[in-house]
Order: C-alpha cells, then structure tokens, then sequence
C-alpha cells in the first residue's frame, strides 16, 4: 500500500515537507506480516501506533518520535492503560504555548 501524503504542510526548505500516512514493519516483531501506522509531519516528528501483536489492545502503545541530528529520539509513550511515560522533563506552569513564543 502506498504511503498517503497529505500534502504540504510547512514551507521549511529542508526535506520532506508534506504530511504523510503510512504502514511501516512492526519494529518489535520485524518478521511478522503486521504493520505499524505512521503518521509524520515535516521536520522530522512523527507518531506511531505499534500494536505489539497483542490480541487484546493491553500491550497497545503509542509513540511519539523526532529526531535530533540523524539520531531518533522517542519522546512520548502512551500505552493502552492511559500512562504517558515522558523522556526529559516536564515543564510546569506554562502559561504561553504559542508557537510564536515557544515554551
């Protein structure tokens, strides 16, 4: 199945800049049939539905990707549970989250 692209959705002028939905190999199971769906966006973030090869949705997680330099980096996990496991840091008492002014 070919990947969707959504079209573009930044004028950055490095890379891909479209939005895109695609199957990708299931990168805990590598030799099994089933896929992960992958959603990523321009500059290198992406969001990731790996199903495990559970049979019920318990081990379900999700992931949120980038990448700093070529490494990638995970950053969010949630799993079907409703826990959110955080890399780095969270940031209280943000009152702007706009993108004009960052966090």
């Amino acid at each position: 199945m070919p990947d969707i692209d959504l079209g573009v959705a930044t004028d950055w002028d490095e890379g891909d800049t479209h939005g895109r939905i695609k199957l990708r190999q299931n990168q805990i199971y590598p030799s099994s049939p089933k896929k992960d769906v992958l959603i990523s966006s321009p500059v290198s973030i992406e969001f990731s539905v790996n199903t495990n090869l559970s049979t019920s949705q318990e081990a379900d997680k999700i992931y949120f990707t980038t990448h700093h330099g070529s490494q990638k980096k995970i950053i969010a996990i949630l799993d079907s549970s409703g826990n959110l496991h955080i890399a780095g840091q969270v940031k209280t008492g943000q009152t702007n989250m706009t993108y004009e002014t960052g966090m």
